[in-house]
This record gives structure tokens, sequence and C-alpha cells, in this order.
């Protein structure tokens, strides 16, 4: 039987020890390192505790949306269009109450008298003005069609400006007229600031072909999130996230663009150079396929590269929407919405045939599809702290959407 020494035992019960000690502090710091790691955990208070309540948001399905339609329009037509306000306020009052956070609809408390009110003191106002500008710019320039085109440009520089304006102006109305336990929503900036943004990145958009398209909508994106309120609590993006997952999917849709471009105008060469041949004209000698191909193969074979650009832009939106859905935050939590492009393919086309073979008169039914498409792809991964949710206390304008009626932007 051999004895141990008892310095080497002590030496490695104690290295034992230290071992264990850190073994126990790496354990205690994982989760801290991870929720640093990944940037979209939920953020917790000192103390460890989160304060709050998820929020569930579901949607419940209206009715009478095809009467609702019909009634509309019977109703427009006869008053020669000027209930179209009141129609398109009884749709979003509708689309509102089918959306339900944690059990309680939201309100709409937007009337049709603000809408036309707003249309008539902005679009009489624009109206009149490009009218009286068209006609200086003819009485100038003396009707030369290349001088007429330089005096546009102001007026399509102002038009891109103006129609940055009404987004915002637009988006404002629509949150401050939205209510949730009688907590109503804002946008706490100037319009102005988004209005020159908007065009400005329009502006280096087209320098560069586009492809500036996802940085400028997460500029866009951010000044509008940020700018959010929900009674006082602002929502707000993650600052400056990257924007490679964007670009993986906005490149190939990008490029497979500019080949699609390329290859319909070889294509419409082609179909020029047959027709001038018939004819006995010259031809442009340029077209890279035989003349003796059907014109109908020709126009055929652009289809699936058709098919192809707008399965990729359909990706690329998709990915925008799910991305900064993911980035958005409030309070202790922030969205998650799950929009896949076949998905949103099957609802644009359905929504297309629908609109086309009703003349129009089915929108109030292409708008709760939309509508209900979005919600119930959409949730809330976190808690909210619903004492915050104070109301908001800017006031409100008594006028509606006029820019937005002006321009056509609408999103419901």
């Amino acid at each position: 039987m051999t004895s141990e020494n008892p310095k080497a035992t002590d030496f490695e019960t104690k290295a034992q020890s230290e071992q264990k000690h850190l073994a126990e502090q790496a354990q205690a710091s994982q989760p801290e390192e991870e929720q640093s790691a990944s940037g979209s955990e939920p953020e917790k208070p000192a103390g460890g505790e989160e304060k709050g309540e998820p929020l569930v948001i579901e949607w419940r399905e209206p009715d009478g949306f095809l009467w609702l339609s019909i009634r509309n329009f019977l109703l427009s037509v006869m008053t020669l269009g000027i209930y179209y306000f009141w129609g398109k306020t009884e749709v979003r009052r509708r689309i509102w109450r089918a959306i339900h956070v944690n059990g309680e609809p939201l309100e709409y408390t937007g009337t049709g008298w603000e809408l036309f009110k707003g249309f008539l003191i902005v679009g009489i106002p624009l109206f009149v003005g490009f009218f009286l500008y068209g006609f200086f710019a003819a009485m100038v320039t003396g009707g030369q069609e290349l001088l007429m085109d330089l005096m546009a440009i102001p007026l399509y520089l102002l038009v891109v400006w103006l129609v940055g304006l009404a987004i915002y102006r637009t988006w404002r109305y629509r949150l401050r007229r939205t209510r949730w336990r009688g907590i109503r929503g804002t946008l706490a900036g100037a319009p102005v600031t988004y209005a020159n943004a908007y065009f400005i990145t329009t502006l280096l958009m087209g320098l560069t072909l586009g492809w500036l398209m996802p940085w400028r909508a997460r500029e866009l994106h951010t000044i509008m999130t940020n700018d959010t309120r929900i009674g006082t609590s602002p929502l707000r993006l993650e600052p400056e996230p990257a924007l490679r997952p964007l670009y993986k999917a906005f490149a190939p849709a990008w490029f497979m663009g500019v080949f699609f471009y390329g290859a319909t105008i070889l294509v419409f060469m082609t179909i020029a150079d047959i027709e001038s041949a018939k004819e006995g004209l010259p031809t442009s000698g340029l077209s890279l396929f035989p003349s003796t191909i059907p014109i109908p193969v020709l126009l055929l074979s652009l289809l699936p590269l058709l098919l192809l650009v707008i399965w990729m832009w359909l990706r690329y939106s998709t990915r925008v929407s799910n991305w900064f859905a993911a980035h958005t935050r409030l309070h202790n939590g922030h969205f998650r919405l799950d929009l896949k492009p076949k998905d949103l393919f099957f609802l644009r086309l359905g929504n297309f045939f629908i609109a086309l073979l009703s003349l129009g008169i089915l929108l109030p039914v292409v708008q709760k599809r939309m509508a209900r498409f979005i919600v119930t792809r959409l949730s809330f991964e976190g808690t909210v702290d619903l004492s915050k949710l104070t109301q908001a206390t800017d006031s409100l304008e008594h006028s509606g959407e006029g820019l937005g009626e002006f321009f056509d932007i609408d999103a419901f």
C-alpha cells in the first residue's frame, strides 16, 4: 500500500475547485452573451423580470363585403363620385374591427367628410397650379417640344417631393384615427423631413439604376418607424441593421430584370426586322434570332423569363417585409411577419382577376383579402408594458388625406 503526498493532494483539490468555479461562471454568463449576440431577444428591465404581457394579433372575418362593394359603387355613381370618401371610410371601419389585439378590436375613427374636405383643400389648388404652370410653359416656349420637356423637369421633381410628403401625412392621419383600448397612434416627426429623404433617395436610386433600393427602403422605413407612436410609446427600428440579407434577395432579382430587359429588346428588334423584310424595307441586322421564327413563338419565349423575374421580385418583397418586421421593436419585444413568395403570388393573382373581372367594383373585397393576408401572418414576440401605453397628446387635424387622395396613395 502506497502513501499519498499531502501537498500533491491539496494542489489537485484546489485545481478542481477552480475549474468548477470557472465552469459555474461560464454557465451563468452564457444566456446574457447569447442574448447580446442575437439582438432579437426581448429587452428585460433591471432585476431580470419582464414587465407587461404578450400581444396576440388575430383576424376575425368580417361579413357583408360583397354587398358593401356593390352599395359603395352604386352610391358613388349616383353622387358623381362624392360618396367614394364615405364608402372608403366604411371599408376601413370594417377592416379595422376585424383586427383584434388581445381580444380587443381596433377602431377607425376617421370620417368621410374629413377625407372629402382634405381632397378639396389640397386637390383643387394643386390641379389649378399644375394647369397654370403648363399654360405658362406653353406660352414661354412657344409650344416647342424640347423646351416644353425642359420646363416640365421642375414639375416632375416637385411631384416626387410631394409624393413623399403625401405618404407621411397619409400614414399620420391613419394612425391618429386608429384606436386600441381608447389609445390612438400618431407620427411624432416632421413631414418635410421624410419628404426630403424621399426626394433625395429617389434621385440617388435613379442615378444607380435602382441598385440602392434596399438602402433606400431602410432609410425611409427607419424614419417612419422611429416617428411612430402607440399612444406615447415609440416604435423603433434596430439601429442600422445590416443590409446583406436584403441584397442577397435583391441582387439576383436586379440582374435578372436587366437580363429580361435586354432579351425583350432583342425580341422586338427581331419582330421589327421581320415586318421590315415583309415590306421590302432594310432591316437593322442586329437581331440575334432567325427571322423564320414565328412572331407568337418569339413573344412566348419571354414568358418563362417574365415569370422568373416576377418570382425573384416577390422573393425580395417578402424578404423586405419580414426583415423590417423582425427589426421593429416595441417595449420588450419585436414583431414577426411570415410572408412567402408563393402565397403572395397567388394572392396578387387572385386580387388582379377579382378587380379586373368586376371592373373595380369589388375593390373592397380585394382590400379585405390583402389585410387578412398580412394580419394572419403577423405576430409579436416578447411583452408590452401596457401601463406605458398612455394617450398621445398631439393635436388632431380636421381634414383627411388630401395629398394622398390626389396622388392615389392608399394602403386600404
